[in-house]
């Protein structure tokens, strides 16, 4: 059996929610025996050594060039969008049994002579519509808030043009697949959690007393939740012994100085680490205080995976299936936002406890590799994928 993974960016290194989600796929679709052929369409090209890992897995790897022009903001197709049609013109193998669309970006690829549209797989990273309508709160610069409502009005036209090519989506937000399942039944959709490996638990000493949050830091809605952070906690943190605020993340060149404006005393920042694993290490709970967003926030996964219990706003857990004060405290309010910080602080035993219940949670729910291959046999109950790992 042969699937087309089209993506809109390298998926390797795994730095980011996005990457991280497709490569788990990947690498699970691999361990079932699929030929995987890799169609990337973005702006950042792979080395050698990234490419080469990634043909560990896949078959084959073709990149196609992303083009984006001025002209592109006057199509009525989103400019994600339009700034990839030439994946329709992409030369392929062909007789592909699925095309896995990794999302709404690049949906040109349906385009394609060599694509039959009833292969096509949908991953829903996002309600896209409304992710950009949430950027557009979250940002402060006029030009880009007026680009991101243009984004969200094309997105929802978008969406619209998808139904009508393809009945099998995948969503990563479990609230996302329920609103979208009550509207269109007749479609073969599934929440399919995010890749979570079952051996790749960490645990946490508590010792220090590192408050971290990791997240693209070119990315409005990330700064915002920084800014709301340093805003209304970190003065009143302050006052803890050892405490510091750990801010670590992907800023693609782009300045920090957004952050002169608030005191950063016992603030450390890593802009761009080859590496997260001592963050993540050193760290005694995560935060994530997001104000506008939308889908599963894989930074609330990722800290529980590796090994810190998560303070968030409601934003930042929504569509996890995650529980309040069972697996995750959330608090909207800053004071209540702080109030759970030192309660985990003075009680490491319940830090402790909150981090086991939601890493058990995500043992138990968030099996990937079963869920998508019971819905790839749904599909096609004639074929039964073999493991071969």
């Amino acid at each position: 059996m042969k699937m087309l993974v089209v993506c809109s960016d390298f998926p390797y290194p795994a730095d980011h929610g996005g990457r991280v989600d497709t490569w788990g796929r990947i690498k699970v679709l691999s361990e079932l025996g699929w030929k995987i052929h890799l169609l990337v369409c973005g702006k950042q090209t792979p080395t050698k050594e990234e490419m080469k890992a990634v043909y560990d897995y896949v078959e084959e790897i073709t990149l196609c060039d992303r083009r984006s022009k001025l002209a592109d903001l006057l199509h009525v197709i989103p400019m994600q969008v339009q700034s990839r049609s030439e994946l329709k013109n992409v030369d392929l193998a062909g007789d592909y049994d699925y095309v896995l669309l990794e999302g709404d970006y690049v949906y040109p690829i349906l385009d394609n002579p060599k694509i039959r549209q009833d292969t096509a797989i949908l991953r829903v990273h996002n309600d896209e519509a409304v992710y950009f309508k949430a950027l557009a709160r979250s940002t402060k610069n006029i030009v880009h808030k007026m680009y991101y409502h243009m984004e969200s009005s094309k997105f929802s036209v978008l969406q619209k043009r998808m139904l009508e090519k393809v009945d099998k989506y995948l969503f990563i937000s479990s609230k996302e697949f329920e609103s979208f399942q009550k509207q269109n039944p007749e479609a073969k959709s599934l929440f399919l959690p995010p890749p979570v490996m079952n051996g790749s638990f960490e645990a946490s000493d508590f010792q220090s007393k590192h408050v971290v949050f990791i997240g693209s830091l070119f990315m409005p809605n990330n700064r915002e939740a920084i800014q709301w952070y340093l805003e209304h906690i970190h003065p009143l943190m302050l006052k803890e012994p050892e405490y510091k605020f750990i801010i670590a993340g992907n800023s693609r060149k782009q300045s920090l100085s957004w952050l002169d404006a608030y005191d950063l005393t016992n603030v450390i920042v890593h802009d761009t680490p080859k590496s997260l694993t001592d963050i993540y290490r050193n760290g005694y709970l995560f935060v994530n205080p997001m104000q506008n967003g939308a889908g599963v926030k894989l930074k609330t996964i990722e800290a529980i995976q590796n090994g810190l219990p998560v303070i968030s706003t409601s934003i930042g857990y929504e569509g996890t299936g995650l529980i309040d004060n069972e697996h995750i405290m959330i608090a909207d309010r800053p004071e209540q936002f702080y109030g759970k910080i030192k309660q985990l602080f003075d009680n490491p035993q319940t830090a402790k406890a909150l981090l086991d219940s939601s890493q058990a949670f995500l043992r138990m729910h968030y099996n990937h590799k079963e869920v998508l291959k019971g819905y790839i046999q749904s599909l096609n109950t004639s074929y039964q994928v073999k493991q071969v790992l």
